[in-house]
């Protein structure tokens, strides 16, 4: 039944098979542009087949279903990024990938229709795998490029209406109606708002206002205005403070002899429209136009949401993840303010950030209790939502009203953070104006204060990890300052001193790869981190270089890595290119893909006295040949013009912890 229902949509439109359009065209190559692909195409997925209406970089104009990835986008309804088709199981044995033109990397947005049919994908293509995806700002481009393709699709489909129904029009007069008749069938057949009016024009000519002349039984509906209350009126007299929009793009559509398409607010009214007005005869024009409101609305918190987990994601301090989620929440809503409070002295008080607020709105900021203004308390620490839309005149507020009133507060909700079920925050949405809250939009603050308070919890439990973090390295560095003072200790008398220097300074490399982990939490290492703390330690600050990719070390390879590099320093500064006035360069790679990708790191001494193997392998010798996870793969050469050595590992071991 959906599929069906998403065909007829698609049958509607009466748009396949038919020839290029420069608006599409148009479309798919600033798609190209924008996300750096070679390939981008407008793709319309029918029953056996995919239709491309635009595209670009690529040779044919449809494929089969089997060949084709935008289904995918039809089935999840949601935005597709494939980073290598090759490795995904849903397009990996596609005809499209195994053989010409070999695609490898997809990213495909949804072309919803504002009634929800998903009709196909925008979508761009590469030859090459792409492991980064498409970057936030290219998705939401992708995203918006992609609701003007479905824009454009539905103005064609208006002017393909209006080009009917003038035929219509122009057949009935020859047969037998009258104008009067033929707007009369044109009106009452109508599923979309329709006014006939005339365009006013000043002592200058220019359009100043319209008149209603006739409206069909939609528009009252869609507006919320009886006819007998606009017929014979401008609409600068039914609402004087419409935007000056409404007038001028009416005036253009007469004027140009042209279509015009309009998306925007009535903002007396609330309402978003979505249209198109064209020229009906002399100084007179048609208007055809859905309201849109609740579309608009879903699409600004989906887009809320997404804002948020990005700020989330990205932001490391609480008062700032605070601040800026009641920014897009308060924004999103169309809100005048938005905070965020703690609940203390057991759920009776709250505690509120400043959080933020339209401008000349008195501050939120500071502790309140809850009964200080009214019967709220017990609705909020239940977990429900509290939704009140006008505080004034709502029985659970009205007798403290006056508190309500000195905070600019009119609509209101509360939602209830909860951590393991039990409330320890409030997220609350005040408007200056009685506003009574949707479900859909409790629904997206349920979802946000969720949010809210995973980023919290999960900020501050990093902050705490950081702090434990720190009393481990401290009593690490404690416990290997101990180990070296019981060597010390133990051999006082040992004549040969460079033994024990040579152990203290291994110990010292193995605290330095311990500082490294903790750094990023005992997770991994950053392998230049890594070597230019050791090679500091070492004192030989200045006199190499380095370059080479970021490179995470796991534990184990950073104790390793930490180690070699620490004696090949050593082996330098005794033997090699730093016991005289020369230089080591280091350098590092890495090959392939995946787990099997393998890093390379060379170490090449400059400039220093010639060098010969050692005819003694003592433990040093082991350690540089164990090389970077303690596994092998080390090649050395003690050639004439200076020590060589490289290194070899794959990505998998390297990450292994």
């Amino acid at each position: 039944m959906v599929e069906g229902a998403r065909l007829d949509a698609l049958q509607r439109l009466d748009v396949l098979d038919t020839e290029p359009e420069t608006a599409f065209d148009d479309i798919v190559a600033l798609a190209s542009q924008l996300c750096n692909t070679p390939v981008a195409l407008v793709s319309l997925v029918d029953h056996d087949r995919q239709w491309f209406k635009a595209r670009v970089g690529f040779p044919s104009c449809e494929t089969d279903l089997d060949r084709s990835v935008c289904r995918f986008v039809v089935d999840e309804r949601a935005t597709i990024i494939i980073p290598d088709l090759t490795a995904d199981p849903r397009t990996r044995d596609n005809p499209l990938v195994t053989d010409d033109p070999a695609i490898r990397f997809y990213a495909g947005a949804p072309l919803a229709t504002h009634d929800g049919h998903v009709l196909g994908a925008l979508c761009v293509i590469d030859q090459k795998p792409r492991p980064e995806g498409l970057t936030p700002e290219q998705q939401r481009t992708l995203s918006a490029l992609a609701r003007r393709t479905v824009e454009a699709l539905e103005v064609r489909r208006l002017e393909r209406e209006r080009q009917t129904a003038v035929a219509d029009q122009e057949r009935a007069e020859a047969a037998r109606a009258s104008e009067d008749e033929r707007w009369e069938r044109m009106f009452e057949t109508r599923n979309d708002g329709l006014i006939l009016g005339q365009v006013v024009r000043d002592e200058a000519g220019r359009v100043a206002d319209w008149r209603y002349e006739r409206v069909n039984e939609v528009f009252t509906r869609l507006v919320g205005l009886p006819a007998d209350q606009v017929l014979g009126r401008t609409i600068r007299e039914i609402l004087p403070d419409v935007e000056e929009e409404w007038i001028t793009d009416f005036g253009q559509a007469v004027d140009g002899g042209e279509p015009v398409h309009f998306r925007r607010q009535v903002g007396t009214l609330g309402r978003w429209y979505d249209g198109v007005v064209q020229v009906a005869g002399p100084d007179r024009f048609t208007a055809l136009f859905q309201e849109v409101t609740d579309l608009l609305a879903a699409n600004a918190r989906q887009e809320g949401l997404l804002h948020l987990g990005d700020l989330l994601r990205d932001l490391t301090d609480v008062d700032a993840m605070v601040a800026g989620a009641a920014s897009i929440i308060g924004r999103t809503l169309g809100a005048s303010r938005c905070a965020y409070g703690e609940l203390f002295q057991g759920y009776e008080c709250v505690r509120f950030a400043p959080g933020w607020m339209l401008p000349g709105l008195p501050a939120i900021e500071g502790e309140y209790r809850f009964n200080d203004f009214g019967h709220i308390q017990k609705i909020i620490v239940s977990g429900r939502p509290l939704a009140i839309t006008d505080a004034l005149t709502d029985p659970r507020t009205a007798d403290e009203a006056d508190k309500w009133a000195a905070l600019a507060i009119r609509g209101c909700v509360n939602v209830a953070v909860l951590d393991r079920g039990r409330p320890v925050g409030v997220l609350l949405v005040h408007w200056s104006q009685p506003h009574e809250a949707s479900e859909a939009e409790l629904a997206f603050l349920r979802n946000a204060a969720d949010r809210l308070e995973i980023g919290i919890a999960r900020q501050r439990a990093e902050d705490t990890q950081a702090i434990l973090n720190g009393e481990i390295a401290h009593r690490l560095k404690n416990s290997l300052s101990m180990v070296q003072s019981i060597a010390n200790q133990t051999f006082k008398g040992v004549v040969d001193r460079a033994t024990l220097n040579a152990f203290a300074r291994r110990l010292t490399a193995l605290g330095t790869a311990h500082d490294a982990l903790l750094h990023q939490a005992l997770r991994s290492a950053d392998l230049r981190f890594l070597l230019d703390k050791v090679l500091s330690d070492a004192g030989i600050a200045g006199r190499y270089t380095a370059e080479g990719p970021k490179v995470e070390l796991g534990p184990r390879a950073a104790l390793s890595t930490s180690l070699l590099l620490h004696e090949l320093a050593t082996n330098a500064m005794k033997y090699g290119a730093l016991s005289t006035s020369g230089t080591i360069r280091i350098g590092w790679s890495i090959k392939g893909e995946g787990d099997d990708a393998e890093l390379t790191l060379h170490w090449t001494e400059i400039g220093g006295p010639p060098v010969t193997a050692p005819t003694r392998r003592g433990f040093g010798s082991r350690l540089v040949s164990l090389g970077l996870v303690g596994a092998g793969g080390s090649s050395l050469d003690y050639g004439p013009e200076g020590f060589k050595a490289i290194f070899q590992a794959t990505i998998a071991e390297v990450r292994r912890s």
